[in-house]
C-alpha cells in the first residue's frame, strides 16, 4: 500500500516584504549609482534586522523577504527603517534619494528548502505592492497584536481586493513618527552603514 504523503508542517509567523522605490531619473540611468543605492539599502535593512530578531529569507531584486516570530518586532523594525530613510533623504542630493514600501502580515507559512511559502507570504507581498512609497501597510492580525504597544498612528484604509487572495482584506497604514529623534537617527544610520562597509 502506497504511503500517504504527510502534510508539510505549518507555523504562524510575521512576514515582512520591503521594496526600494522612488529612484531618481539619474539613478535609473546610472548603473553604478543604482547598484550603490541598492547596496546601501541592503546594509541598512540588514543592520536593523538583527536588533529586532528578524531573519532574512532572501534578497529580492529591490527588496527583502523577512520573517519574524512576532508582529511587534516586525512593525518596530519597519518603522525604524522608514524613519531612518526619511532622515537620510533630508541630508543627501535628490539624485541619491530612495524610499521603501513595506508590507507586513501575520499568518500561516510553510518552510521548504530555505524559503517560505503560503497565504501568509502572499498576503504580505500584496500589502507591500499596495503601499505608498515611504509607508507601512499591515493586515488586521498585525494590528490586533501591536495597536496598544506602538506609539505611532494606525489608520484603517478599508477593505481591498488583493490579487490571488480569496476575500477582501482589511488594510491598515502605520505611519512612522515624523522628525522624531532626527539627530540620533543620523548618527545611528552612519554607524549602520559604516559597519556594513567594513564587512564587505
Amino acid at each position: 500500500m502506497a504511503e500517504v504523503p504527510q502534510p508539510e508542517p505549518r507555523k504562524v509567523a510575521t512576514i515582512m516584504f520591503t521594496d526600494m522605490v522612488g529612484l531618481s531619473p539619474e539613478a535609473r540611468r546610472d548603473e553604478a549609482l543604482n547598484n550603490e543605492l541598492r547596496e546601501e539599502h541592503g546594509r541598512l535593512v540588514r543592520g536593523l534586522l538583527s536588533g529586532h530578531g528578524g531573519r532574512e529569507i532572501k534578497r529580492l531584486e529591490d527588496g527583502f523577504l523577512v520573517e519574524f516570530d512576532e508582529a511587534l518586532p516586525a512593525v518596530a523594525c519597519a518603522l525604524e527603517l522608514q524613519s531612518a530613510l526619511c532622515a537620510r533623504n533630508e541630508c543627501v542630493p535628490s539624485s541619491r534619494r530612495v524610499e521603501l514600501r513595506i508590507g507586513i502580515h501575520l499568518g500561516s507559512v510553510v518552510h521548504r528548502d530555505g524559503d517560505i511559502f503560503g497565504e501568509g507570504v502572499n498576503l504580505a507581498a500584496r500589502l507591500e505592492s499596495l503601499a505608498r512609497p515611504g509607508s507601512l501597510y499591515v493586515s488586521e492580525p498585525v494590528v490586533r497584536q501591536v495597536r496598544s504597544q506602538v506609539l505611532a498612528p494606525v489608520v484603517r484604509l478599508g477593505r481591498s481586493d488583493l490579487k490571488n487572495i480569496r476575500l477582501p482584506v482589511p488594510v491598515y497604514r502605520i505611519d512612522p513618527p515624523v522628525r522624531r529623534r532626527r539627530r540620533s537617527w543620523m548618527s545611528r544610520l552612519r554607524g549602520l552603514l559604516h559597519r556594513g562597509n567594513s564587512r564587505s
